[in-house]
């Protein structure tokens, strides 16, 4: 059936042809009058999809980084329907691909808020003055070494700072009126997040440990171990990367990924034996 939209209007009609819809406009036969609008199905019909393992393999690891949020659900759908249509093998499942990158709820709840240019509160862990409750106006998130960062203006503070998601402890609560403030166009570049790059020497089993091996360094082996020299800017994110891969790595140095790698896979059997 051919789709009609007899009562379109002429702001509706333009905004269609500006997409690419091709609204076309029904004459009267006897007397020319214009009767209405119908969509020809034959010139909107899209393409059939046609995905490369490739290519759904970055689909899935976009649809992971949703994973538990609002859009969760609506993207894991999109990808099951989107994979259906391909002439490909259905992508093999990615169950730690994406772990150290996963959107959380208050980074989903901080874009709705920035969107709205509206102010924010929530309790934060910081290194120096143990956890405080901020309230923000947010600017930016930022994704940098596997990390989720907030740029924004702390209110309390009265000076734009950095934050760090993961230690943001509960809900992010919006506080103010929307509209309450502009984000400005640029960020001082001083805000943006930044690691200690150093490098790391990890141990993996053979035939494990693919993207590890792909940016690191062969350096030797270590028994049944093959050793690489992996960089990184950010040790927690390298941290949970070894953590990621179970049994197929360990942290060799530094001493300090060493003790972080140590302290995790402890604190998870704990949770564990719990």
């Amino acid at each position: 059936m051919t789709p009609r939209l007899s009562g379109c209007s002429s702001v509706t009609r333009t905004r269609l042809r500006r997409l690419g819809v091709p609204v076309v406009t029904v004459r009267h036969q006897a007397y020319g009058d214009d009767i209405g609008y119908r969509i020809d199905p034959s010139q909107a019909r899209l393409p059939a999809l046609d995905f490369t393992p490739a290519e759904r393999a970055v689909l899935s690891l976009a649809a992971d980084y949703w994973h538990g949020v609002t859009l969760g659900e609506d993207a894991s759908h999109a990808l099951i329907k989107a994979a259906s249509g391909s002439a490909h093998a259905a992508a093999e499942a990615l169950p730690f691909a994406a772990l150290s990158t996963r959107l959380t709820d208050a980074t989903a709840q901080l874009v709705e808020a920035i969107q709205a240019r509206q102010e924010v509160a929530f309790e934060y862990a910081s290194a120096s003055s143990g956890t405080a409750r901020r309230r923000v106006q947010p600017w930016r998130v930022r994704l940098s070494g596997g990390a989720e960062y907030l740029i924004g203006y702390d209110v309390d503070r009265d000076a734009p700072r950095t934050y760090r998601l993961s230690r943001v402890a509960g809900p992010v609560k919006a506080v103010g009126d929307q509209g309450a403030f502009d984000v400005p166009e640029s960020i001082d570049a001083s805000l943006m997040p930044s690691g200690t790059p150093g490098t790391a020497t990890i141990a993996v089993r053979p035939e494990a440990a693919h993207a590890l091996r792909a940016r690191g360094r062969a350096a030797g082996e270590d028994g049944d171990w093959d050793l690489l020299d992996v960089d990184y800017t950010h040790l927690d994110a390298l941290r949970d990367e070894v953590l990621a891969l179970g049994g197929a790595a360990r942290a060799v140095a530094p001493d300090a990924l060493v003790a972080a790698v140590r302290s995790h896979a402890r604190a998870a059997l704990e949770v564990a034996r719990g």
